[in-house]
């Protein structure tokens, strides 16, 4: 067995789990959003699962696989059209996820800070989400059919993910990539320090609002943990074809290994830290335990 089908084998196996996880909490968190409209907390997060099961999918059933078979799956070259638009599919997937991490912590801004509570309604959120939708599709239209360069691709000859650079041509696709992780970075970095300062003068005032400060304060772990994921996977992302030597390719399997971890916080920090999904969970099973003994009896 090649180094690669090991580093194909491994990346698929990650993704299955990361997969797994994603969708243990869909329904809850889809309850939570959609049905019971507990927090509109939950709609950012449903869309935040739907980015990482477009990224986690899209790595570990078609570029994991076309590692280990030494071929592209399906596509048969690099540069073909099935090839191009799986790559899309990868890239909204993160474009969305920048998006979301703004719109996280632009959340937790104008609720603990500003305490503008009627900013984000149920109905105003899904209509931010709307046009931010709108707009990575139209973003990944750019970087993939409207760009002269440079086209973004899946290279599982690379072990990684990469742009189609062309000589003499600027690559206004990963000024596109860049932009989204810079703004992504700097407007969660400011509105969570904003945030931080405002938990701890609010720790000062009375006790009546302990409770919801403790509450905010939870919600604005999870999110500070879902984003230093990001910042790392990104990070790398741009710094590692700059220190990885021209005769190690393999490294640059790491990225897609830290994308992949990076789509697994969500689903973690929710499963780890939020009661609410927590007692959904178990409430459904509960309820799916209920059902079956109710239908045994009848039988």
């Amino acid at each position: 067995m090649t180094l690669k089908y090991l580093l194909g084998v491994s990346s698929f196996g990650l993704s299955i789990v990361v997969i797994f996880l994603n969708i243990i909490i869909f329904v809850p968190v889809f309850r939570l959003a959609f049905i019971s409209k507990k927090s509109t907390v939950y709609i950012i997060a449903f869309f935040n699962i739907i980015s990482d099961l477009m990224q986690a999918s899209v790595l570990g059933l078609y570029l994991s696989t076309s590692m280990m078979a030494d071929q592209y799956l399906l596509a048969g070259s690099r540069d073909s059209f099935v090839n191009l638009f799986l790559s899309g599919v990868f890239l909204n997937g993160w474009f969305m996820e920048c998006l979301v991490q703004i719109v996280m912590a632009v959340n937790r801004f104008a609720v603990i800070t500003l305490n503008k509570h009627y900013i984000f309604t149920f109905n105003t959120t899904l209509v931010i989400f709307f046009f931010l939708v709108t707009t990575t599709v139209f973003s990944v239209v750019c970087t993939q059919y409207l760009f002269p360069c440079c086209k973004f691709i899946l290279d599982q000859d690379a072990l990684t993910m990469l742009f189609i650079n062309i000589e003499g041509l600027y690559s206004y696709s990963n000024l596109m990539l860049v932009s989204y992780d810079i703004v992504c970075t700097t407007t969660s970095t400011i509105c969570y320090v904003a945030v931080f300062f405002s938990i701890r003068n609010s720790q000062k005032s009375v006790a009546s609002n302990i409770n919801r400060s403790s509450q905010d304060s939870k919600f604005l772990l999870q999110f500070v943990l879902i984003s230093i994921f990001y910042v790392l996977a990104w990070v790398l992302f741009e710094i590692l074809p700059f220190i990885v030597p021209a005769d190690q390719p393999q490294w640059y399997s790491v990225i897609p290994f830290l994308v992949t971890l990076n789509c697994s916080s969500n689903a973690i920090i929710y499963l780890a830290l939020n009661r609410e999904i927590q007692k959904s969970m178990r409430t459904s099973w509960l309820a799916s335990k209920i059902s079956a003994a109710t239908v045994s009896s009848q039988i």
